[in-house]
């Protein structure tokens, strides 16, 4: 998985889905990923997307597209 983008936040949310998604420590696991220290503290400098509703996954192929749904399902439960 390549993860690229212009916005900080959306990029470090998307890496926190994917070791969700794989299953990751007790202190990624835990916490919803907007509530995780790192990102809350980048929301609150305006560094990026403030809500996973508007992070944007694009892909060129529909294996993408299919784990691309997996990742926002899990960005958006947190």
């Amino acid at each position: 998985v390549i993860i690229a983008g212009t916005d900080r936040i959306a990029i470090d949310a998307a890496g926190l889905s994917i070791l969700k998604e794989l299953g990751s420590n007790k202190a990624i696991m835990g916490k919803k990923i907007f509530e995780q220290e790192q990102i809350s503290r980048a929301v609150e400098l305006g560094l990026g997307v403030s809500r996973p509703e508007d992070i944007e996954i694009v892909t060129d192929d529909e294996a993408g597209r299919l784990y691309s749904e997996k990742l926002k399902t899990i960005l958006l439960e947190g």
